[in-house]
């Protein structure tokens, strides 16, 4: 079940939750601009070195970012995980906490 909501108001909501964070943690959190974004850490960390060139922080320094929004603040939540197609190995992918719609239905 989706609620209808403006892009507008998701926005501003977005924009109220996040104003306290951290430059480099608020760069992060502004990749996951719906619940359907789900990326590695790697990948966020491509994504930033492209919007901010030699400006981003380093693939270590992004981890960071996200374990700190995973962990303490829990405005990210792991949803799954995916193989790198590089180098085979296993990547946790990360994306906005999806509310529990199931009391919904009782």
């Amino acid at each position: 079940m989706k609620t209808q909501v403006a892009a507008t108001s998701k926005q501003a909501y977005r924009g109220l939750v996040h104003s306290n964070l951290p430059d480099r943690e608020r760069e992060v959190m502004a990749l996951f601009t719906d619940f359907d974004v789900v990326l590695s850490r790697k990948q966020i960390w491509k994504l930033l070195v492209k919007r901010q060139g030699d400006k981003a922080p380093g693939e270590g320094g992004t981890c960071g970012r996200v374990n700190a929004l995973v962990g303490k603040r829990k405005l990210l939540v792991p949803r799954g995980e995916r193989i790198d197609p590089i180098t085979n190995k296993l990547q946790e992918l990360v994306g906005l906490p999806v509310a529990n719609q199931l009391p919904l239905f009782s």
